[in-house]
């Protein structure tokens, strides 16, 4: 993913179109992927990335430069992701593979079903976990600011939530 810098965000809450086109750029095919993996349906984390930008530059005016963007961006992805499944009133039951499009070009197709297969025996709150660490790559302070939790809290979610999937694991993968 590719990180913008807190200039061209000041110049996007300005109202600068060349800034926000790209704000956009640089975040769309982060905010389409965690909305993937959140919603395992391409059109449904497509109607959630319109969403959050909408939601993005209609907010951006509020946005505290002191703060980092990315968590900022991740709370609205979560936020929209959960609004999108409330409004829907489904579960996310879905088993489209969603690893498709994260895993390497030379991953096997057993790994990725075997991973696929575990992941989706998670709960909603375990697999959200793990991708925000392992998939948006956020730190636990990040975490923490996205889930409105303490950063103790994501420690031991993690933890929880790991020792699952190698419980899960069979011995020989």
């Amino acid at each position: 993913m590719e990180t913008i810098n807190k200039e061209i965000i000041e110049l996007a809450k300005g109202g600068d179109e060349r800034s926000m086109t790209d704000l956009f750029n640089a975040y769309k095919d982060y905010v389409m992927r965690s909305a993937f993996i959140m919603l395992r349906s391409r059109d449904e984390a497509e109607d959630v990335t319109e969403n959050v930008f909408y939601k993005v530059f209609t907010n951006l005016h509020s946005f505290d430069m002191e703060r980092d963007f990315h968590p900022w961006l991740s709370r609205i992805i979560r936020n929209e992701c959960f609004t999108y499944l409330k409004r829907n009133r489904r579960q996310v039951t879905n088993t489209e593979t969603f690893l498709d499009t994260i895993a390497s070009e030379d991953s096997h197709p057993e790994t990725i079903h075997l991973v696929q297969s575990i992941l989706d025996q998670l709960s909603q709150k375990e697999r959200e976990i793990i991708q925000l660490r392992f998939y948006q790559e956020l730190t636990f302070e990040e975490m923490a600011k996205v889930l409105s939790t303490s950063v103790g809290n994501v420690k031991v979610r993690i933890h929880r939530a790991i020792k699952k999937l190698k419980e899960m694991m069979p011995n020989d993968a």
